[in-house]
């Protein structure tokens, strides 16, 4: 009998989704509205960290002896609408501030402001608020801390994207019914006197729970990480049990499902923390574990296929990740990023507490924690010097220091790019692209995602979507 391969079964049965919706709405003669939606942004995410989570995938498949082709091994690439957007800001290539407010708000802004013109003062209204004024439940979740950048344009203003504290006021005066993710950041401000964030939300009635397994009574629930620091969800690399981004997006799920419908934006932050220290295998697997909060949504839409919306985008891609001869590195891609360790960070802390040791014993302990294959080379001989020495004289023992390891622990750079290079993986810069980034949609609606358009579209594309299908105000780039 022919095997019938699970890409193309999931693709089939998204296809059949997205027809069924489409059916429905002209069968009643009118265009659907979308009722439950889903936005999920992966900070940092472009074409290639998509391209190496599933090589990874299938590295991992076949060596626990499954047949899986290399491509569509991700849920999110399995959707059956896609599309691509251009991330430029007004400054330029884009921070998390200025992306994160075009996908919400429809606006271009300046890096650095949330969902606002800082020179005009204009506030901007984003789609969660646009939800919320339609009567629908409203959920944001993130690996990240609640005032970051990307959950921050969903209900708030500021002009720096650095007011933390101002913006956890708005946070609780929102009174969205779900936050969830890495809880707050100096709740008690950056001086530690103003008053706390947590009793301010409790005041206002927000339950803040750390346990998901025991459901509150209160209408609207903060969610923390029980094993969050300064503000993060654990490193999916790092974490040994706990709830995951999926596990917050199930719990989102039942506080928010009702008759009137909800918005839900779910993101993946750490992809974008990764990229910068370009530490592929951490990247890797945040990548995954986003897409496994995706597959979450799709579970949700074949309960209610007609009027949900699931979108999946990135706000721009970090690093420059370039990927080499795929079909033949897969095997290696896997093996080398599984052999980590943990995260970048966790090495970078035992660098710096083994001052004074021999390069010998740094090359032995870094082939423990990235592989066998980091060997001492020129590049690692001198990144291991440069470890060596106090942070202040380093950048003058060493041209082009900032391009060569930015602000990151520059043997634990070196031990990466030895390890990335070894499976095939590059990178072009610690900081963010103007790169494209893949949009992919399923469900009510989806068609509208397709094409390539400005990062605002994605916005207009939602609140077409949210109206039936109809043109919005601003014309639906």
């Amino acid at each position: 009998m022919r095997k019938i391969s699970a890409k193309k079964i999931m693709r089939s049965f998204l296809a059949f989704l997205l027809a069924a919706a489409l059916f429905a709405g002209h069968a009643e003669g009118t265009a659907k509205s979308a009722k439950y939606i889903f936005l999920f942004i992966g900070d940092g995410m472009g074409t290639a960290q998509r391209n190496a989570a599933e090589v990874y995938l299938a590295g991992m498949r076949e060596a626990q002896g499954d047949v899986a082709p290399r491509e569509a091994q991700l849920t999110m690439n399995l959707l059956p609408v896609q599309g691509f957007i251009r991330t430029d800001s007004l400054s330029g290539v884009t921070d998390s501030a200025a992306a994160g407010t075009a996908l919400a708000a429809g606006r271009k802004t300046q890096n650095g402001a949330v969902a606002m013109n800082p020179k005009s003062g204009e506030n901007f209204v984003s789609i969660a608020q646009t939800a919320r004024r339609m009567g629908m439940k409203t959920g944001i979740v993130t690996s990240s801390f609640l005032q970051d950048a990307t959950p921050a344009v969903f209900y708030g203003h500021a002009k720096k994207r650095t007011e933390h504290y101002a913006l956890g006021i708005q946070l609780i005066d929102s009174g969205y019914e779900y936050f969830a993710g890495g809880g707050f950041r100096n709740p008690k401000g950056r001086d530690k006197k103003s008053a706390d964030l947590y009793g301010i939300a409790a005041s206002k009635g927000y339950a803040v729970i750390r346990d998901l397994g025991k459901p509150p009574a209160a209408e609207k629930v903060i969610a923390v990480h029980p094993k969050a620091s300064n503000g993060y969800m654990p490193w999916v690399i790092d974490e040994r049990g706990g709830p995951s981004l999926a596990d917050l997006v199930d719990y989102g799920i039942e506080r928010l499902d009702g008759h009137d419908g909800f918005f839900m934006m779910v993101e993946g932050a750490k992809i974008d923390l990764a990229c910068h220290a370009h530490d592929a295998a951490s990247a890797v697997r945040e990548t995954i574990a986003f897409d496994e909060a995706v597959g979450r949504a799709v579970k949700f839409m074949e309960r209610r296929p007609e009027p949900t919306l699931i979108v999946v985008t990135g706000d721009h891609e970090t690093g420059g990740m370039t990927l080499g001869s795929l079909e033949e590195m897969k095997n290696t891609v896997y093996d080398t990023l599984s052999f980590q360790q943990g995260s970048y960070s966790v090495f970078e802390r035992r660098t710096a507490s083994q001052k004074g040791e021999k390069m010998t014993d740094g090359v032995n302990a870094a082939k423990k924690f990235f592989g066998p294959w980091i060997i001492v080379t020129p590049d690692i001989e001198k990144a291991f010097k440069l470890s060596a020495m106090d942070t202040k004289k380093r950048k003058t023992a060493a041209a082009n220091y900032d391009k060569l390891y930015s602000a990151y622990d520059p043997f634990t750079i070196a031990c990466m790019a030895s390890s990335n290079s070894y499976c095939g993986i590059t990178w072009t810069t610690f900081s963010h692209t103007g790169k494209h980034v893949p949009v992919s949609a399923a469900g009510i609606q989806a068609e509208l995602f397709a094409g390539e358009y400005e990062n605002t579209g994605i916005c207009d594309r939602i609140l077409s979507a949210m109206d039936g299908g109809e043109e919005t105000k601003r014309g639906g780039r």
